[in-house]
């Protein structure tokens, strides 16, 4: 997967940008610093209090430009993390994300809406870094459809997905480099024999996607 370097204000552009064009713009705006705080902050040792650093230094960025975000410091993300990150906004996922997080505390510890939803939104983007190619294809083809289907079954995620009959890619990025794409032809062999199926339950055990089974049938939704 291709990465390259952005600068801390090309990333406030960029999201910026996703934003405007989102359904629920105004609950986005709303915690436009703490989406950017998780995009950029490192939290790996849980310490809230270096979110709410992180979160602060953004919002103190609107207020006044800093060096420290808008100088000569980048960032490295990677192709597909662009990808994620304007699907994210742009879908609904993000939106009913936000509105579960903020209504309660995280992890058990009393804390700020903005410092919950920074941190959960931290640790979705650092799941999605440990995504393959195939497993990134099909995340991204059940957030292209969340508003319509939040929950969905396999038979829903095939229909969606390019098949015997249609299988010309519907998805597929010139940077992304999946195994399960033909260049010549520029077709898809994910539902050719369990692959599909495997790529389904990589995303679950990734902590991506939730799975429970209701009527004989495995239902899949997001994980919050």
């Amino acid at each position: 997967m291709a990465e390259y370097y952005i600068s801390y204000k090309e990333m406030c552009d960029i999201v910026e940008e996703y934003i405007s064009t989102a359904e629920q713009h105004d609950l986005l705006k709303q915690y436009k610093n703490e989406i950017l705080a998780a995009l950029t902050g490192d939290f790996g040792k849980g310490d809230l209090n270096s979110v709410q650093e992180m979160i602060s230094l953004w919002e103190n960025q609107e207020k006044k430009p800093s060096q420290l975000l808008l100088g000569t410091r980048y960032i490295r993300v990677q192709q597909s993390m662009m990808d994620f990150l304007e699907m994210l906004l742009t879908s609904g996922v993000a939106d009913a994300l936000i509105e579960y997080i903020a209504q309660g505390s995280f992890a058990g510890f009393t804390v700020s809406a903005g410092t919950s939803v920074a941190f959960a939104l931290w640790k979705l983007f650092n799941n999605v870094k440990t995504l393959d190619d195939w497993d990134f294809c099909v995340y991204m083809q059940a957030t292209t459809h969340f508003k319509a289907h939040k929950d969905f079954t396999l038979e829903d995620l095939k229909s969606w997905m390019p098949s015997s009959e249609h299988p010309i890619c519907n998805m597929h990025n010139s940077k992304w480099d999946c195994d399960y794409w033909i260049e010549e032809s520029d077709t898809c062999i994910i539902q050719e024999n369990q692959k599909l199926t495997d790529a389904v339950n990589s995303l679950c055990d990734k902590g991506l996607l939730s799975r429970r089974k209701k009527d004989n049938k495995y239902i899949f939704k997001f994980e919050r």
